[in-house]
């Protein structure tokens, strides 16, 4: 929230929004408060008391507003009691309402959502910001990444006071039975749980976003959560690690936001993601110290060029393809470009430097060491993506076989 804005609390007088609210008073910020009066415990006049106490004490304005809990709509209770207090905080003044929603909050949510087989939009849980429904009020969760037990700790360390309530510990309501009786058993097995299901509910926001076009092109970062989505999608699909959140950000920085002209070429994984003309690319990495690999070709319609080097397929053609009467003779092999090789391709007038038809070609400068390059004897025979060379090019009615090379995650050139 912009630093000179006024921001409403929402002040339940638990621990959660105790911290919040000692938080935002210290940082210097135009804080003020509201309690919702629900009226549905015994306690609630004490802890209405407590709340303007605690406010007091830190000069922050409070308002108590008294709601009444409508249980005629169908709904449990707990949700009508929120309902009511969203109600609430739509008709502040202030431009933000906070609230105190932390870490724990978040993946009880989304583990209550996955019990009820909701869809994407349920998984998401509760997003950092969100605009109330007809009204100007934008609300915020600044703990959504804080833990319970760090909103604790800072809770003690300022000695701080907070009311507890009662309703909080029966395990008959779902949420509590998952704080109380599943979440233990979990750390025991699984410490780094609740993160990973935050993730999750991200991932989730992102994903139900991106199905939603018209959506996502209104959120703020809208863009970038989808090219950071397209991203996640295509180190997928090459078997490529998922790297952290911040670390996948910075690679959409990278590759997104670099002048046009400019070279992006990004390591990871044993790959290098690259950007071409606009198009974002996964080239795998040839090993250190094997750049100069031949490999023998006996006229096999499938050859296997080593790891990460992909395959060579040759298909048999009519009047295509390198001509099958050359094959007879001579010493044919694979090997990568070593500088100064040139060629005649058929059909393309004059012999070219290959240095110049890979140009000409827009052949990528990080791909063009990694290309293998057919050879008879010592004489170039077919650059992938490139052609024939005119002396080896099938012509008329005769046999010819077409070769053409794949590496995974990229298209095959011919």
């Amino acid at each position: 929230m912009p630093r000179g804005s006024a921001v409403c609390v929402g002040f339940s007088g638990g621990v959660d929004s105790a911290v919040l609210l000692d938080l935002l008073a210290r940082d210097g910020r135009d804080v003020r408060a509201l309690h919702v009066h629900h009226g549905l415990s015994p306690n609630a006049d004490a802890w209405a008391r407590f709340c303007e106490r605690f406010c007091k004490a830190r000069g922050v304005p409070l308002d108590v507003e008294r709601v009444s809990v409508r249980r005629d709509k169908g709904e449990g209770l707990e949700a009508a009691a929120r309902a009511a207090r969203y109600a609430a905080y739509a008709k502040r003044r202030e431009p933000y309402v906070a609230l105190a929603h932390h870490l724990d909050d978040q993946v009880e949510t989304v583990l209550l959502q996955l019990m009820r087989g909701t869809g994407l939009k349920g998984v998401a849980a509760m997003p950092l910001a969100r605009t109330l429904p007809g009204s100007n009020v934008t609300l915020l969760r600044p703990l959504l990444a804080v833990s319970r037990a760090s909103i604790l700790d800072y809770a003690r360390r300022a000695g701080l006071e907070w009311i507890d309530d009662e309703s909080n510990a029966a395990i008959t309501q779902d949420r509590n039975y998952l704080r109380h009786e599943i979440a233990p058993k979990l750390d025991l097995r699984f410490p780094a749980w609740r993160e990973s299901v935050a993730r999750f509910a991200r991932h989730a926001a992102q994903a139900e976003a991106l199905l939603g076009a018209r959506g996502v092109r209104r959120e703020a970062g809208g863009e970038r959560a989808m090219q950071a989505h397209a991203l996640r999608a295509l180190l997928a699909s090459s078997g490529l690690p998922m790297p952290s959140e911040a670390r996948l950000a910075e690679m959409v920085k990278q590759l997104h936001g670099a002048r046009p002209d400019a070279r992006v070429r990004i390591e990871h994984g044993g790959a290098v993601l690259v950007r071409h003309r606009g198009e974002i690319l996964v080239e795998r990495e040839l090993p250190r110290g094997d750049r100069d690999w031949r490999i023998a070709w006996h006229g096999e319609p499938d050859l296997d060029l080593g790891k990460g080097r992909g395959r060579v397929h040759f298909e048999r053609a009519h009047g295509a393809g390198i001509a099958q009467s050359a094959l007879a003779q001579g010493e044919w092999c694979f090997r990568p470009r070593a500088g100064g090789e040139k060629i005649r391709v058929a059909d393309r007038g004059r012999t070219r430097t290959l240095k110049n038809l890979l140009q000409e070609h827009a052949m990528p400068a990080w791909q063009r060491d990694h290309l293998p390059l057919l050879f008879h004897d010592n004489e170039l025979v077919w650059v992938p993506g490139v052609g024939i060379a005119a002396g080896y090019a099938c012509r008329g009615a005769g046999e010819g076989l077409s070769p053409s090379w794949k590496v995974a995650g990229r298209a095959a050139l011919c």
